[in-house]
């Protein structure tokens, strides 16, 4: 075993920093931004080096001179919290120069379920009055996966809420419970409870950053919670969950595209037409159609969101991909027919972009979404 006291235990070089930001931003930091970024490191590292010492070396004390069970915990979930302060830390300095910390919280609803979020604020303290709910996509992953997204809402002035999804660490209760109006009900719950127990009341907006499935969600939580005023969709546009389903297919056929449709051995309209009518007539947790419960498709295909668009009275930006194969672009460009004499309501499509706004060239695009779409929107429809 080495005993070199000079030796390094950790070390980030300017290499590990390009490869940060290429995943992240999709180019590479300049000098200047290199000095920020180490700047911001040195910052972060110092801020909470100590609390990082103590939960280590707390592994190392025998338990029988520990002086509790709940001092090794708290311990552990410090060290876990400073963890994320600093990749959160960044992240942001990396690309925005933005310090964010992000603090943990847990809510019980009215049916005792437990319910965890994320606030991700620019001093490490919830203080703002406004504040920026990100709506995720579809799937059982956790939202610690998408910390960073929405970071640099700080520089619009917002705080960033992180929402898990319930039962994201159990796969079977997530099966059986995942459909829209759960997550209708748990978003309205934690957005509810934040705004009155995280901020006293005191929230004067709240933006929606709705990604793909989350975007058949933002237009109905938006009739329905005062507070937005603003929402930001990503990945999704109008029209019926059949409509969408139906074009995609005939896209694929189309296009001879392998995609999830025929993958999953629907070879013509009428296979499509009997798997639609058995998750109308069956909507249970006993049948799957790719991954998911047909509960859980019932509750989207059969679903009118544009009742809810209509309604709409504040700002809404859609942006899709031209070449999204996921959810058709049909959808927004709908949308934009449709309220093309509403100045609040803007869509916008990027050319030769997928439901990941990668182009056919493998080139990541959504920086440049955020640069020349995302943030002129922010400004222009700002009081």
């Amino acid at each position: 075993m080495s005993n070199n006291n000079s030796e390094y235990v950790f070390a980030i070089s300017v290499e590990d920093l390009q490869h940060e930001e290429n995943e992240k931003l999709d180019r590479e930091l300049t000098e200047a931004e290199i000095e920020i970024a180490k700047k911001g490191l040195e910052c972060g590292l110092l801020t909470g080096i100590d609390s990082v010492y103590g939960a280590i070396f707390n592994e190392m004390i025998p338990n029988d001179h520990r002086k509790s069970r709940l001092n090794h915990l708290s311990k552990n979930i410090l060290l876990l919290v400073t963890i994320i302060f600093l990749a959160f830390y960044f992240f942001a300095c990396t690309g925005y120069s933005v310090n964010m910390g992000i603090k943990s919280y847990t809510a019980i609803n009215e049916d005792n379920d437990s319910l965890k979020y994320y606030i991700g604020t620019e001093d490490g303290s919830a203080g703002k009055s406004k504040l920026l709910v990100l709506v995720q996509g579809s799937g059982r992953e956790s939202i610690s996966r998408r910390f960073g997204w929405g970071a640099e809402a700080a520089m619009f002035g917002y705080d960033v809420l992180y929402l898990e999804k319930y039962a994201y660490d159990d796969s079977l209760k997530f099966l059986n419970t995942d459909c829209r109006e759960r997550r209708m009900k748990d978003i309205s719950f934690a957005i509810n409870d934040v705004a009155k127990n995280v901020y006293g009341n005191n929230l004067t907006e709240i933006c929606l950053f709705a990604d793909s499935e989350g975007g058949v969600l933002a237009p109905e939580l938006a009739n329905e919670i005062a507070l937005i005023k603003r929402i930001l969709i990503l990945g999704n546009g109008g029209l019926s969950g059949v409509e969408k389903i139906n074009i995609l297919f005939d896209k694929e056929k189309k296009y001879n595209y392998n995609g999830y449709l025929t993958k999953s051995g629907i070879k013509s309209k009428d296979d499509l037409d009997i798997l639609l009518k058995e998750i109308k007539d069956n909507p249970d947790t006993e049948k799957y159609f790719l991954g998911n419960t047909y509960k859980y498709w019932n509750s989207y295909i059969y679903y009118d969101i544009d009742n809810y668009y209509e309604k709409l009275k504040i700002p809404t930006l859609v942006i899709m991909g031209e070449n999204d194969f996921s959810v058709p672009c049909e959808s927004a460009l709908y949308l934009k027919e449709k309220f093309k004499k509403n100045n609040l309501f803007t869509v916008e499509i990027i050319p030769d972009a997928d439901h990941f706004f990668v182009n056919s060239k493998g080139e990541k695009q959504f920086n440049n979404v955020l640069k020349t779409i995302i943030y002129p929107w922010f400004k222009r429809t700002s009081n």
